[in-house]
């Protein structure tokens, strides 16, 4: 469903016109869900008998991603736990020192990174997903049913709407060394229609601003298919 939109233009006379470059048009949604009375309303956890299509639907149409401005937050968070318990403890300072020491050697590459990323417990990783406004409801409501009733564990999130930019959908996995796993979690976002290749991009490559262009001449992303 498209967005109902009004479009706001100033008006100038043809001698303002001709002296100045036209203004840009200026975007203003009129249909945008109502404001969260904290940040915590767009965090939502999710288990067995609160998974029911009812609820989901609920939560779809209260936080729908593309009537959801960024001035409510930048993320819609879905969690529906199910993960092994565990008490290792992701050291972040760790990752960085480890990451430091490999810029100084000139020793960055996909194999060193793996091996800080492991022996400091930053494991978790996520396929990204991006989309325009006007499809991203659905994608999410998709990815959304399949985390929390086909999968019943993990998590997801979904940016907010900004002016010209494309959405984001994280899809996570714990221990991105999980092959299987990893593997897994693509093919059935291949099943749900994400079938064009996307990327995955471990939480160590973000904590460590590992981005397109990079200095290192990595890929961004961990795994691309």
């Amino acid at each position: 469903m498209m967005d109902a939109e009004d479009t706001m233009m100033m008006d100038v006379d043809d001698s303002v016109t001709q002296m100045n470059p036209p203004q840009p048009t200026v975007t203003v949604k009129t249909n945008w869900v109502q404001p969260p009375t904290s940040p915590d309303d767009l965090i939502s956890c999710w288990s067995a008998e609160t998974s029911t299509e009812n609820r989901l639907v609920q939560f779809l149409t209260r936080w729908a991603p593309s009537r959801t401005p960024a001035s409510y937050g930048p993320w819609i968070c879905a969690d529906r736990g199910g993960r092994q318990p565990t008490t290792v403890v992701p050291d972040w300072s760790g990752l960085t020192a480890a990451f430091q020491t490999l810029v100084a050697a000139n020793n960055v590459t996909v194999e060193t990174l793996d091996e800080i990323s492991k022996s400091n417990k930053v494991l978790v990783g996520k396929w990204m997903v991006f989309e325009e406004p006007e499809k991203i409801d659905m994608l999410w409501g998709k990815i959304l049913y399949h985390i929390c009733v086909e999968r019943q564990r993990g998590s997801a999130k979904v940016s907010t709407w900004k002016e010209g930019e494309r959405h984001v959908i994280c899809v996570y996995v714990e221990d991105y060394t999980d092959r299987e796993e990893v593997t897994a979690l693509r093919k059935a976002l291949r099943a749900i229609g994400v079938r064009r290749k996307i990327g995955f991009k471990t939480d160590a490559y973000t904590h460590l601003n590992i981005y397109k262009d990079n200095t290192f001449n990595l890929r961004p992303s961990r795994y691309h298919e």
